[in-house]
């Protein structure tokens, strides 16, 4: 069966979604830990565990990441500090797994739990923005479809 035009337009935008928002920041987060002077629970420094740990720490947080379009609606002026907050979250987080041990202790699952939301609301910006810049694709957003 062919995809409805909506379904076309909400599959190619969710396909741009990870490659357009996810940076690695493995190496700032290693600086972070270097700055602080963290070690890990065996004594290992912490930016070693950093280093490197992007596929990871990015899987981690994605591994339940499920877009939702209820809340998509048009946006007119960006995801930028949508997309600040999310690599925040993504950088403490990986800084608090690294402190950690790699350990999943109340503060990395708290560090997690706000990386998923970042990505949450990220997602929904994100998307909005998408159908509203590019005319081919505002069939994915739903907010007028009674008017249509």
């Amino acid at each position: 069966m062919p995809q409805s035009p909506r379904d076309a337009a909400r599959a190619d935008i969710l396909s741009r979604f990870l490659p357009s928002v996810d940076r690695d920041v493995s190496g700032l987060a290693a600086a972070h830990c270097e700055e602080r002077g963290l070690t890990a629970p065996g004594g290992l420094p912490a930016a070693t565990l950093c280093l490197g740990s992007h596929a990871a720490v990015t899987r981690l947080i994605w591994e339940t990441f499920a877009p939702g379009w209820d809340d998509v609606v048009y946006v007119y002026d960006g995801t930028r500090g949508e997309q600040t907050r999310y690599l925040g979250a993504k950088l403490h987080l990986t800084v608090a797994l690294a402190a950690s041990g790699d350990e999943p202790t109340p503060g990395v699952q708290a560090a997690l739990e706000a990386a998923r939301r970042a990505l949450a609301e990220l997602w929904r910006v994100w998307a909005g923005y998408q159908a509203t810049t590019t005319d081919a694709l505002s069939l994915a957003v739903t907010e007028f479809e009674d008017v249509r």
